[in-house]
This record gives structure tokens, C-alpha cells and sequence, in this order.
């Protein structure tokens, strides 16, 4: 099959002398966005481009990610990032734009900052992203803000602005950071994760307590409980004994070792401790499920791996 072609179009706005700023405000800006195009069909600005959305609903594509949009969403753009809105078929939405010489004020207006200009700049540049005002209150305050003090003709609009965009480009940063510490968090979480999760694997026959995991992971036995139970889904001794339940469907499956062999070889101290834990997660006896013929416990691991992937493991 042809795969479809992407076209992509550069729309350059000119900044009047001496502004950081140029609103495209108002009623023209209720439409229907993207009618006749598809969500291939991306642009790009030569400013960043700040978007709001007072009503509707329908998909923004920010390069290579897709957003469902609606009341009280913004857009953050950078410059030459690749973009597309488009509203839900049929219906006319209403937004309104903000484009940002941010590159520009930046270097102008924020000399007295302890950060590198560049840095900050390559920083609040480095990512196109939707928000909602949930999420990012303040942060969107800030954008209605800076709206609103484009409708005024005051003799101190242009301090205003320059103050607005000042918090403007702290919150960004301050945004982006929050966001970076959490995929250093979840990075880290994932190590102690996967190694606790591979010591299990290889020791699942012997007698495993919570506090042996966490100490394999370097964390208090509370704090990894946490941890454990906020990615997987469940608790960590549920998943040693599920893995130890699945290693007995194995060997029910491709051997003819008695259910009192089976027990111990995988873990449990009594047979009774092994019936238990087996219905639990079969849904039924050792021998019922021998004749059965059933699969092995593809629905139980695979509700342990949906638990992993939704913590951000393979993001």
C-alpha cells in the first residue's frame, strides 16, 4: 500500500518593530480547523505559536504525537515545530492565537537571569506540547493573561507584556524540569523494578519476603511496597506467587512430577498453601486444570505487563 505522502507548509508571520508579541484574536478564529485536510497535512511557524481554546473538540498533532483538544486546552509550539489542529468533522471551534518572538526576549529581556540565555531558550523551545487548565493552572493563567492585555490599549502594555512573558518563559521551564524529573524518577523506578523483578524469576522456589526485595532494590520496605504496587498493579508477594503459579502450570503441562512435587519445586511449604494459591489464580483446582488442558497464565501475566507499560516502563 502507497503510503500517504505528508505535506507540510511554512507559514511566516512578520513581528512589528519593536514587539515580542502578535495576537490573532477574535471571532475570525471561529472555524472549522483542518476542514478538507488531513492530519498530515502539518505547517510550522517561523515564532512560537501559543493557541487557546475556549470551545469545541477535535485532535492536535504536534510532530509525531496526536492530542485530543477541548474547553479551556492550550497549545505550546516552538518555532519550525510541525503542527496540525483539526476540528471534530462539522463542527467550528473557537481559538485564539498568540505568536512569541521568544528567541528574541529571551536575549533582550532577560539578561539579569542566573541561567544561560541560550540554555534557557533552547529549553523553552525544545518541546511542542497541549495542555489543559487542570493540569497547569498557572500556566495557563499566565497564557489567558497575556491574551487579555492584547485586547487593551494602555500606554503600559508593552511592560505588561514584557512582565507576562517573563513568567511566561520561568513557568515553561519550570514545566519542562517537573517533566524531566519524572522520567528521572520513572527511570529509576524501573531499575529498582527490574531487578528485584528478575531476582524473583530465578528465585521464585525459595522463601522470598518483601523486605529481601527491598533491600535488593535499596529501598525501606514501605517506600518499595509503594513503588511496587504503583507500577505492577499488585503487590509484590502476589507477584512472586503468581510467577511461582505459573512455573506449576509448566511443569503440570511438560512433566509427571506429582502436585506435592510440584508445590515444593515451585515454592510452597505445604500442599494445601499451593491448592489455594492456584484457584486464586486459575480459577481452579491443580488436577481440574491438568485435564482441562489448560493455557498457561497468559491472562495473569498479561495484566502485570498492562500494569507495567501504563507506569511509563516502555515509554
Amino acid at each position: 500500500m502507497k503510503r500517504q505522502k505528508q505535506n507540510v507548509e511554512f507559514r511566516y508571520y512578520e513581528m512589528p518593530k519593536g514587539e515580542y508579541v502578535l495576537p490573532k484574536l477574535g471571532d475570525g478564529w471561529i472555524l472549522e480547523y483542518g476542514e478538507g485536510m488531513s492530519e498530515s497535512d502539518l505547517h510550522f511557524h517561523n515564532y512560537m505559536e501559543l493557541g487557546y481554546c475556549y470551545y469545541g473538540d477535535g485532535t492536535v498533532v504536534i510532530e509525531d504525537r496526536k492530542y485530543n483538544y477541548g474547553k479551556d486546552n492550550f497549545t505550546i509550539i516552538p518555532r519550525n515545530v510541525i503542527h496540525t489542529t483539526k476540528s471534530r468533522e462539522g463542527h467550528r471551534d473557537k481559538w485564539e492565537f498568540l505568536f512569541i518572538d521568544i528567541d528574541g526576549f529571551v536575549q533582550n529581556e532577560m539578561r539579569d537571569c542566573e541561567m544561560n540565555l541560550d540554555d534557557i531558550a533552547a529549553n523553552v523551545n525544545s518541546r511542542g506540547t497541549l495542555k489543559t487548565m487542570r493540569n497547569h493552572p498557572y500556566l495557563c493563567r499566565i497564557v489567558q493573561d497575556i491574551i487579555a492585555e492584547c485586547r487593551k490599549d494602555s500606554r503600559y502594555k508593552k511592560t505588561a507584556l514584557k512582565g507576562l512573558l517573563y513568567l511566561l518563559v520561568i513557568e515553561i521551564l519550570r514545566v519542562n524540569e517537573e517533566r524531566e524529573d519524572r522520567v528521572r524518577k520513572v527511570g529509576k523506578m524501573n531499575t529498582y523494578l527490574t531487578d528485584t523483578i528478575e531476582f524473583i524469576g530465578k528465585h521464585y522456589s525459595e522463601d522470598i519476603k518483601v523486605g529481601d526485595l527491598a533491600e535488593i532494590a535499596g529501598l525501606s520496605e514501605s517506600h518499595y511496597r509503594r513503588i511496587f504496587e504503583e507500577s505492577m498493579n499488585m503487590k509484590p508477594l502476589e507477584y512472586v506467587n503468581m510467577v511461582r503459579i505459573d512455573k506449576a502450570c509448566d511443569m503440570i503441562s511438560h512433566g509427571d512430577m506429582t502436585m506435592e512435587e510440584i508445590a515444593y519445586k515451585v515454592g510452597y511449604v505445604t500442599l494445601s498453601t499451593f491448592h489455594r494459591n492456584f484457584a486464586r489464580y486459575t480459577g481452579m483446582s491443580p488436577l481440574h486444570w491438568k485435564k482441562s488442558g489448560g493455557n498457561r497464565l497468559a491472562e495473569m501475566s498479561i495484566t502485570a505487563k498492562k500494569g507495567w507499560e501504563a507506569y511509563g516502563v516502555n515509554r
